[in-house]
């Protein structure tokens, strides 16, 4: 009969197994992974991560119904070729901010009459518009014009919208033997270093995915499912700007307009955080000191950053070396929403080292895991920007 530890008496953590024992390691010790690798940093400190059961968490988002159109062509008549011509109904009256003509809707729907138009009727009641249009000039969608003793118009809504992220898992070992462990070393334990380094790469890692990671859901390949989460340049969809299609110059009138599409809603916050990359740093050098300032985001207590002043708010931003011609991403800018990035942890596998995984199945070696779950959830996207392609 195999023989059986027996422990008398209360169990102190002294006497749990080696391989029992989580280290949180970002609890515990300061590393300098902070001043490389921001992305992460700011990621893991702007909002308190979500802990979600599964793999996959869901939410919706309701916007705003849309109250413009843009004309997709030529029309001097009663029907004006549109983008959204759906977003138009009964009664309503239409402005056109180039031609400064007002219509009256005169469908129900928009599109209903004519696909891909509006029917209207001119200012008067009757007949066709007075100018006529060209592609590319914005209509906006006003109140809806009640006539006298009419019935209520038709009903409309819009529904909301809905997104997934997913979380990843992810595991990194390195191994020692017993000799070397015990052996006589100048200054610290190789192996100490070694653990230290294997935490300060994964972190880099993990900086670069927050980046440029792409979902993956491979149920074939392996013995399980394999997933991969989405990173920033993946979310952003709205607000994206090419640099290389003005010389590649990132100008503070630029960081102003920036700002200003980022801040379209009343849901935005009033600070934005920049995460700048190696030519975005030499760009934002270039702007007079006088508009630039220390202050303390109010998401993070005690992080002093570097702000710049715009006609449209202010910009707090930050230096990610690994956004660098070293890594590929020179290039890159991104203004975040202090509130959009969310870290995803599944519940009961967060970031964290174990110790000596193999325990007394291997006695000879001491093998160290790190493992954990991470993803990224990127609500209200249209109030951060993805910028490329700054020279």
């Amino acid at each position: 009969m195999p023989s059986v530890d027996v422990h008398a008496g209360t169990l102190y953590s002294t006497s749990l197994a080696a391989q029992k024992i989580r280290i949180f390691m970002d609890e515990g010790i300061k590393y300098e992974e902070t001043s490389a690798s921001r992305l992460e940093h700011w990621i893991r400190k702007l909002n308190p991560v979500q802990i979600v059961p599964g793999d996959k968490t869901e939410w919706m988002e309701m916007k705003m119904y849309p109250v413009t159109m843009l004309t997709t062509g030529a029309s001097a008549g009663t029907t004006i070729p549109v983008d959204h011509p759906e977003y138009a109904h009964r009664d309503q009256v239409l402005f056109n901010t180039v031609t400064r003509e007002a219509y009256l809707m005169n469908e129900d729907v928009g599109g209903t009459g004519t696909a891909g138009s509006v029917t209207v009727i001119n200012h008067a009641g009757t007949g066709n518009i007075t100018t006529a249009t060209v592609a590319g000039q914005l209509i906006q969608i006003g109140p809806e014009a009640h006539a006298e003793g009419e019935a209520i118009p038709p009903a409309y809504s819009h529904k909301p919208e809905f997104y997934s992220a997913r979380i990843m898992q992810g595991d990194k070992t390195f191994k020692v033997s017993d000799r070397a462990q015990h052996g006589s070393e100048y200054g610290l334990d190789q192996y100490k270093i070694d653990m230290k380094q294997g935490w300060l790469n994964r972190k880099v890692r993990l900086n670069m995915w927050y980046l440029n990671g792409r979902p993956v859901v491979d149920d074939t390949s392996g013995t399980g499912r394999r997933i991969s989460s989405t990173g920033i340049d993946e979310s952003i969809t709205t607000n994206r700007v090419d640099c290389s299609l003005v010389g590649g110059i990132l100008t503070n009138a630029m960081l102003g307009e920036l700002l200003r599409v980022t801040k379209r809603t009343t849901s935005s916050s009033s600070t934005k955080l920049g995460i700048a990359g190696q030519n975005a740093q030499v760009s934002l050098s270039a702007i007079p000191p006088a508009q630039i300032y220390q202050t303390v985001m109010d998401t993070v207590v005690g992080t002093r950053v570097n702000t710049v002043r715009t006609p449209f708010g202010d910009l707090a931003f930050d230096y990610d070396q690994s956004l660098s011609d070293e890594f590929g991403e020179a290039d890159k800018f991104v203004i975040l929403d202090p509130k959009c990035p969310i870290r995803l942890q599944q519940v009961g596998l967060p970031e964290h080292a174990i110790m000596d995984v193999y325990g007394s199945t291997d006695p000879h070696n001491l093998t160290v895991l790190y493992t954990g779950t991470w993803g990224l959830k990127f609500i209200q996207e249209y109030l951060s920007a993805f910028i490329h392609g700054i020279a």
